[in-house]
């Protein structure tokens, strides 16, 4: 069944093609800055704004300009997008926090849910299912982020933003890149492996995937 034909569904996004632990379309940015729980906050705040403001505007592009021009406008749209979205954010996190991950908050708007899922499912909906699946995506994102950035926050210090917990060991190393690379990896593995243990369409997935 085509893409334009199915009813966009928010655990698409969210489980089944998780932008980070399913199809790891974007899992740099949650490994290089997901180093706590304020930072993943951060990051997902950015991602989250770029990402659904983007794909809304880049829809009135027409369809008939050439592919590469298209990819082009995107991303400069998501451009103009992210300065009053990085504006808005460094009113509400601290500055120290944005300054550690700036790298990867500005790589946003290359992000492939503004450069490749608009043309290959987003925008062959009608625009209330666009909206819909685009944000079951950037939850998902958001969920692998903040989950990976709370794990890093316990093990590196035991700590979880300002809240102590109590382990009777630390992994300081889970702060480092390759740190966050194991983990996502780990963390991938066991989502895909809880899916197609418990998915009841397992044998279609692959078919069904956009």
């Amino acid at each position: 069944m085509s893409v334009s034909k199915r009813k966009a569904r928010l655990s698409d996004g969210i489980v089944r093609q998780n932008a980070v632990l399913m199809s790891g379309l974007f899992a740099g940015p949650v490994i290089g800055a997901a180093t706590g729980l304020l930072n993943a906050l951060a990051l997902s705040f950015v991602f989250t704004l770029v990402t659904i403001f983007s794909v809304g505007l880049c829809r009135i592009i027409p369809k008939g300009a050439a592919f590469a021009v298209r990819i082009v406008l995107y991303a400069l749209i998501a451009s103009a997008v992210y300065v009053p979205v990085i504006m808005l954010t460094q009113l509400i996190f601290p500055e120290e926090a944005l300054n550690e991950i700036q790298l990867y908050l500005a790589i946003t708007v290359a992000n492939p849910l503004i450069l490749s899922k608009t043309e290959s499912r987003f925008f062959l909906r009608p625009v209330p299912q666009m909206f819909k699946d685009a944000i079951g995506f950037t939850l998902g994102f958001d969920f692998a982020c903040i989950l990976v950035g709370s794990i890093r926050d316990i093990l590196t210090d035991n700590m979880l933003w300002n809240l102590r917990v109590n382990l009777p060991f630390q992994i300081p190393s889970m702060g480092k890149m390759f740190g966050g690379f194991i983990l996502v990896g780990i963390l991938a593995g066991l989502c895909r492996a809880v899916f197609n243990r418990f998915s009841p369409r397992r044998g279609k997935a692959g078919k069904e995937r956009a």
